[in-house]
């Protein structure tokens, strides 16, 4: 506990799924949080989730792929908190674009996936960068996927999105070094909204999908959104002082499990 004790965190993409366990779990650890999301009905819901819990919050309904959006986002943080320590750039969305070869991908698909995927993750630090040097420093964190390390069939520019984030957290650690130091999550599945509409739109039962292990692969299964978190949190706190520029893979071993 108290992990991030004085600490002031934003999250983006912070009213559902991942985003919502950030949330929970800083705020328990001791942050105060800034929420971060364009669904304002449930960022509201995952305030007071916080506020009932004892925690304090402050959310800012937001576009990340609209960088003025992302400048007032950290401007609040300050205003109201006085300072900000973390960034976690957690918001994403597979987009319309799943599901389809790159000749079948409309030019606006594309827009759609990189704009928040990408775009969204470079407004967040790139606003983020000069709060945090005026607060002495800390830690930022971005959520990528392990489509950005291996092949996945007909998610191109999802993939792409995700590979431009872990480059960007790597040339970003270079630069940033000592004062903040920046780190990236790559996932596997997770028990969310996004991964359940994206198994019914293959026509398959979230629940359907049980541990591997039971299926003899070793591959430890879905991730509850809280196991993602820990890893976030182990990133953002100084129990990884030493650690920038890096990406932990959070898969349970999918991806080096036997096929």
């Amino acid at each position: 506990m108290n992990r991030l004790a004085g600490k002031v965190a934003c999250i983006t993409g912070a009213s559902t799924g991942l985003g919502r366990e950030l949330a929970r779990l800083y705020a328990e650890e001791g942050a105060r949080i800034v929420l971060c999301d364009v669904r304002r009905l449930e960022g509201e819901r995952t305030l007071a989730e916080i506020e009932r819990a004892g925690g304090e919050a402050l959310f800012v309904e937001a576009d990340v792929s609209r960088s003025d959006d992302m400048r007032d986002v950290v401007a609040a943080a300050e205003q109201t908190f006085g300072a900000l320590h973390v960034m976690t750039a957690n918001a994403g969305i597979l987009g319309r674009g799943t599901g389809k070869s790159l000749v079948d991908i409309t030019e606006g698909e594309i827009a759609e996936i990189m704009d928040v995927n990408w775009l969204g993750v470079c407004f967040a630090f790139k606003h983020a960068i000069p709060a945090i040097r005026r607060a002495g420093g800390g830690a930022m964190t971005a959520t990528a996927s392990v489509a950005a390390h291996r092949g996945r069939p007909e998610l191109p520019i999802y993939s792409a999105s995700k590979g431009a984030v872990v480059a960007l957290v790597r040339s970003l650690a270079l630069d940033l070094a000592p004062e903040i130091r920046v780190n990236a999550v790559s996932i596997g599945s997770m028990r969310t909204e996004m991964r359940a509409h994206a198994a019914e739109a293959q026509g398959i039962a979230l629940d359907d999908l049980t541990t591997g292990a039971a299926r003899g692969t070793g591959f430890l299964g879905i991730a509850d959104p809280r196991q993602i978190a820990f890893t976030h949190l182990h990133l953002v706190s100084d129990e990884s002082s030493f650690i920038t520029g890096q990406v932990i893979v959070a898969d349970g071993g999918k991806s080096i499990a036997t096929p």
